[in-house]
């Protein structure tokens, strides 16, 4: 069996608080141009996260398949809870709960306020993000050359903007589906670069909302609608393999190369900033059509240029909303910075 590589916290979060992180860390998954790892940056469960991901592999599955070869005998069970304990299982179910309940729960609402509220909703995100730049800054050790890894991590997000096509549909191939969820996850780990605005750029953004609560709304009648479950299921196993993948790579990254990595990580950030300028030139941003052939112009604020407020009330309100954002997150990076002193 494999040495364990899932980090060990100096203090575990209880059971409501992880779901909690994950919970946010999901709703930030589903907007575009707000990057679930930034989050988990935030929240201080990045490593962790990396970590325990990075420990899953073929060896989990041979004991797990060997759980139910040998119907559950103590011994097999023993090597199960081993297994459960080294890849950090508790934590990422957990996570992962809550992350998919809040992917559900909000799909509406973000829906809601991308359409109707972009602004507000866009300098909210800013706020939180600016302050979380400093986190990474103290992750990354000693600083010199490799800060230049900064400006390649700017490139990257700011140049993805401006490869989305002009007008682009959803498409309904399982095999697509999968394809998109293995890259888009492997963008959402990454604090600053969005998978949602890969979806975006893939073309199957709208189409996981539709699906997504268009599910939900055929439950709460009685139905089913299959085809949603085996789109959105593939997505879900392009998702698996994907996070897998990648989380291995960034494991390797973080422990060879750790100051350049968060240096990259860092120009990430702020090239997201850039993406979620809450003030947008809505009417020239990319289409993109749903399932039905109906334009969805909310999506248009992903790949809108930017611009300045119209006017000071405009300014004022997009304001209000960074200022607030800045005060969560600040708030968030004191508690954590507490958490650290204490724990020492």
């Amino acid at each position: 069996m494999e040495a364990s590589t899932a980090p060990k916290a100096t203090r575990q979060d209880g059971v409501a608080q992880t779901l909690f992180k994950g919970g946010l860390v999901g709703i930030a998954n589903i907007i575009p141009g707000v990057s679930g790892g930034t989050f988990a940056l935030i929240l201080g469960i990045f490593d962790r996260l990396v970590g325990a991901l990075n420990a899953l592999g073929v060896g989990t599955v041979k004991v797990t398949f060997g759980l139910f070869k040998n119907r559950f005998k103590a011994e097999a069970r023993q090597k199960f809870v081993a297994e459960l304990r080294r890849i950090d299982a508790g934590f990422l179910v957990l996570l992962g709960v809550g992350a998919v309940a809040a992917i559900l729960s909000t799909a509406f609402l973000i829906d809601f306020l991308l359409k109707s509220h972009y602004t507000p909703t866009l300098a909210f995100f800013v706020g939180l993000i600016l302050p979380s730049i400093a986190i990474p800054w103290a992750m990354m050790g000693h600083k010199g050359v490799g800060l230049l890894w900064i400006l390649p991590g700017i490139v990257l997000t700011v140049g993805i903007s401006s490869v989305m096509p002009d007008s682009s549909a959803a498409s309904e191939s399982p095999l697509y589906a999968a394809l998109t969820g293995a890259i888009a996850i492997s963008a959402m780990i990454l604090p600053g670069l969005s998978g949602s605005y890969v979806m975006l750029v893939m073309g199957q953004y709208q189409n996981v909302i539709d699906k997504l609560t268009g599910l939900q709304r055929g439950l709460a009648d009685g139905a089913v609608d299959w085809s949603a479950v085996l789109w959105l299921g593939a997505l879900g196993l392009g998702m698996g393999v994907g996070v897998v993948a990648f989380a291995r790579l960034l494991h390797f990254l973080l422990e060879r190369w750790r100051g350049a990595t968060m240096a990259f990580l860092i120009g990430l950030l702020l090239g997201s900033l850039w993406v979620l300028w809450p003030y947008k030139q809505i009417e020239e941003g990319a289409v993109v059509e749903g399932r039905s052939g109906e334009v969805k112009e909310e999506i248009k604020i992903a790949t809108a240029p930017n611009r300045l407020p119209r006017d000071p009330a405009e300014g004022m309100l997009g304001g209000g909303a960074f200022f607030a954002g800045l005060i969560v997150s600040g708030g968030m990076i004191a508690a954590g910075r507490k958490r650290e002193k204490v724990d020492s």
